[in-house]
């Protein structure tokens, strides 16, 4: 792909050029130096670790032929500029990104719908409900999540939750050339915060719920809160619409002083869209959707959220609401959530993502309403090393409290002692009788041992990864899956 810089730089606010050459072709934008290729525009970002302005050089003498950078790093600029090196200063780069990707990639958000989804859990599963969903009524479409990029049946992997924004224009416009009218796309704190979703236009937003998450980051729950607020706010026009969970208690904070035109979903409160709760069990739900009875294989209070709002989502995309009832009685339960199967001796085994105090909670408390008494409940948990150790003790004081046998261990330790994340992870005050929390340091062990435990209808928990096929362990990804360690285990101590 090739475009003209003064194409690629419209719209862009310049503080200043050195060395103008409007008419030089550009075939590729990167912001990192070392996949930076011939006639490449190199965007220099200060992130929290590192910054891109050290990288201009290396950028340079990888064929980068144009460098955008911010009005305060003249110090990282050779003192000799490079001949044929044209220099644009911006006042952020971030955001002069989001506007060159989009001119780059042909405006791909001008040419179809993109629907973000954000909040604390359920973001996952709402998006690719939502992909599931509109494929079976016949619409072509991509999902951007944490699992990956997936066009049509076509998957591309992905490391963060909302990708950088290159790879979004890049991956949107692949999908419109293969004929994709929507996008389903999870827009993290994260993402929201580092202008990672700069130059797009959204035709919804959804709003999941929040809760205690990601303090490491943000420091503190008001400036969580706030930056989930910014898309809603920034990014959601007067043409856009913004669907709320109206049971969520910050519901309407989210929605302040905003353009779009708001809907809301929910069980308890009255709101625009409501579903019933027949009947929940092991198996699935039986939901009542605007005076229609339908059967869901997706378990849990939790997933009814998500099940109402791809449903909600969908009648404001236009779908009309029969055709929408005969489809998403067929969406299968999501890989890594609320993942279950029964092993030969009738150990009931169930992987989870849950890695926050809310999503922990309900899923436990899932498992409490539908679970027999004669089951015992067996959770399997760690906390993530180097992340907001605030959330530790709530997290084991909720297993602890809830199920009949805690285990902790490792999940993604990083660079942290596990035993420090442990003791973090005690430091509750139990309000129930006496019992002993175990500890393994492997995961696997930690697995191994629930098995052994475990009698025929137990319940075995093991939260914290659901899809993840990694443990990230002093800077290195080691492989590590859950399902699979779990079936392998069985083979052998499944008696």
């Amino acid at each position: 792909m090739k475009k003209l810089l003064k194409d690629i730089l419209k719209k862009v606010h310049v503080l200043n050029i050195i060395g103008k050459d409007p008419f030089k072709f550009i075939e590729g934008i990167s912001i990192n130096s070392k996949i930076v290729k011939t006639n490449m525009i190199f965007v220099a970002i200060k992130g929290k670790k590192t910054d891109g302005h050290q990288f201009i050089i290396d950028a340079i003498q990888k064929g980068a032929n144009t460098i955008i950078c911010e009005k305060n790093f003249f110090s990282f600029i050779p003192n000799i500029f490079y001949k044929k090196i044209t220099y644009v200063f911006v006042s952020n780069s971030m955001e002069a990104l989001g506007i060159i990707s989009s001119n780059f990639y042909d405006h791909p958000t001008k040419k179809i719908k993109l629907i973000g989804i954000t909040g604390t859990n359920g973001k996952t599963s709402v998006a690719t409900i939502l992909h599931y969903l509109f494929s079976r009524m016949g619409e072509k479409n991509i999902l951007i999540s944490t699992m990956g990029i997936k066009i049509l049946s076509i998957k591309y992997p992905t490391i963060h939750t909302t990708p950088n924004i290159i790879e979004i224009n890049k991956y949107l416009n692949i999908s419109i050339q293969k004929g994709c009218r929507y996008a389903f796309m999870e827009v993290s704190s994260h993402g929201i915060h580092q202008k990672r979703i700069s130059g797009l236009l959204f035709q919804g937003g959804v709003f999941t719920n929040i809760t205690h998450d990601h303090l490491d980051y943000h420091r503190s729950f008001d400036h969580y809160l706030s930056t989930k607020r910014l898309f809603f706010k920034n990014y959601l026009s007067k043409k856009a619409f913004a669907l709320v969970n109206a049971d969520d208690e910050n519901s309407y904070k989210m929605i302040k002083k905003i353009l779009a035109k708001t809907y809301f979903y929910g069980i308890k409160k009255n709101s625009n869209f409501k579903i019933g709760i027949l009947k929940e069990d092991m198996n699935g739900n039986e939901l009542l959707i605007e005076g229609h009875k339908i059967f869901t294989y997706l378990i849990g209070r939790f997933n009814i959220y998500n099940l109402l709002a791809s449903y909600a989502t969908s009648i404001l995309l236009g779908k009309k609401k029969d055709e929408i009832l005969k489809k998403i009685k067929y969406v299968k339960p999501i890989k890594g959530r609320f993942e279950k199967f029964l092993s030969n001796s009738g150990i009931q085994i169930i992987i989870d993502y849950a890695h926050n105090p809310d999503g922990l909670k309900s899923i436990l408390n899932t498992i409490k309403i539908i679970k027999k008494d004669n089951e015992k409940l067996i959770c399997i948990i760690g906390c993530g090393g180097n992340r907001d150790r605030k959330k530790r003790p709530l997290m084991g004081k909720i297993s602890y409290e809830t199920c009949d046998i805690s285990i902790f261990t490792s999940d993604n330790p990083r660079d942290e002692d596990i035993n420090k994340i442990f003791n973090d992870m005690k430091n509750f005050k139990p309000y129930l009788k006496k019992k002993s929390i175990l500890t393994f340091v492997k995961r696997e062990e930690a697995i191994q041992n629930a098995i052994q435990i475990a009698k025929k209808k137990d319940i075995i928990l093991i939260a914290g990864k659901g899809h993840e096929t990694f443990q990230e362990i002093k800077g290195k990804r080691h492989f590590f899956n859950d399902m699979k360690i779990t079936k392998n285990l069985l083979k052998i101590y499944d008696k």
